[in-house]
């Protein structure tokens, strides 16, 4: 019934194309040989391989790929399992089709989709989980921190663009920039680091 109600909801949308499902985590390994995906939408509780050890493998022979977790699920450990598997982002089942589109066109232009509602206590645990040694000097400009400051919010590339009065490459520019600074392949990554070295802070979410 999900993987119905998924092809259901993305069949009106023209960016996208349905190239074929899977019923299990090791189905998934399978056919990611013959389909090649780009994008994939994952669920996080699974039948013999789970959510985060089948993205974590599919990752490893296709690093190319965008996987986005679609599930019921609001537990933040799900959340960050499913990230830390390295996930481009993370969709609840109860939205709608318009907010599932958006959440999968999102992930295809690197940005992070994340359920908004759960970041605070995502990034809470984030940053009170960090040990002291891991707070060393990361050097971002002024404008890579603007920027920082815009993602920690959850706002898009087309907004950060619109509120610093930059076009969109440069605003992608400077989250490469701010990636690699912060060894971070995603934006959640990349907000959790900097609360952990405390280059933003809780006030700034």
């Amino acid at each position: 019934m999900p993987r119905t109600a998924a092809r259901a909801m993305l069949g009106t949308t023209p960016e996208l194309r349905f190239v074929g499902e899977a019923s299990s985590g090791a189905e998934a390994l399978r056919a990611m040989t013959s389909l090649r995906p780009d994008l994939v939408l994952m669920d996080v509780h699974m039948p013999q391989m789970d959510g985060p050890t089948t993205a974590r493998e599919l990752l490893a022979q296709y690093p190319s790929a965008k996987i986005v977790a679609w599930t019921v699920s609001e537990s933040s450990d799900d959340l960050l399992r499913m990230m830390q598997a390295g996930c481009s982002g993370y969709v609840l089942k109860d939205v709608g089709p318009t907010e599932l589109q958006r959440a999968l066109l999102a992930a295809i232009r690197s940005e992070s989709p994340v359920p908004r509602r759960m970041i605070p206590d995502v990034l809470r645990r984030f940053a009170d989980a960090a040990p002291l040694s891991t707070r060393e000097k990361v050097n971002l400009t002024s404008r890579e921190l603007q920027v920082l400051k815009g993602v920690a919010k959850g706002h898009t590339t087309k907004r950060l663009a619109k509120d610093l009065g930059l076009a969109a490459p440069s605003v992608e520019t400077h989250l490469r920039n701010i990636f690699k600074k912060l060894d971070a392949t995603n934006r959640g990554e990349a907000v959790s680091t900097a609360l952990k070295v405390g280059l933003i802070t809780l006030a700034d979410l």
